[in-house]
């Protein structure tokens, strides 16, 4: 846990338990002054003081209380689950999605290629880069456009 996320659990039970600085100062014998540095993160309680703010704060477990922020900056919408459900159960199309975000650009892809009649391969997959991909956009579409 950093110590800015020490700082907001701090403000927001503060503010949660209806006290102001100087309230929660007096009760500790600190300033409210020393609270405010507490909860703008120019310094901290150590740990007894830790523990008087838990009971000021009606709080079992202040660590939880840390941990909160943390689980909220990655909280999840219900369509972000659906699309993270879809992304896990298509694994096929996962270079596809990951290339439309930005992300592994230089991953390699597998794309089905069809022989002509002139080559002696056969039909199958082949992987090729996004540099391969982006020289086939520029590629003439027929033999008639060389």
């Amino acid at each position: 846990m950093s110590r800015e996320t020490i700082a907001k659990a701090l403000k927001r039970l503060r503010l949660q338990s209806g006290l102001t600085a100087k309230q929660v100062g007096d009760i500790l014998g600190k300033s409210g002054k020393t609270v405010n540095a507490w909860e703008n993160n120019r310094g901290q309680p150590d740990a007894e003081m830790l523990m008087s703010l838990c009971d000021i704060y009606n709080v079992s477990d202040i660590l939880a209380e840390f941990r909160e922020d943390y689980r909220d900056a990655f909280a999840v919408s219900d369509h972000e689950k659906e699309v993270i459900t879809a992304y896990r159960e298509n694994a096929e199309m996962r270079p596809a999605i990951d290339r439309l975000l930005g992300i592994n650009k230089e991953e390699k892809i597998t794309v089905y290629k069809a022989a002509r009649s002139s080559d002696r391969e056969e039909d199958g997959y082949v992987e090729i880069t996004q540099e391969m991909l982006d020289r086939l956009k520029n590629a003439p579409e027929t033999d008639d456009d060389l």
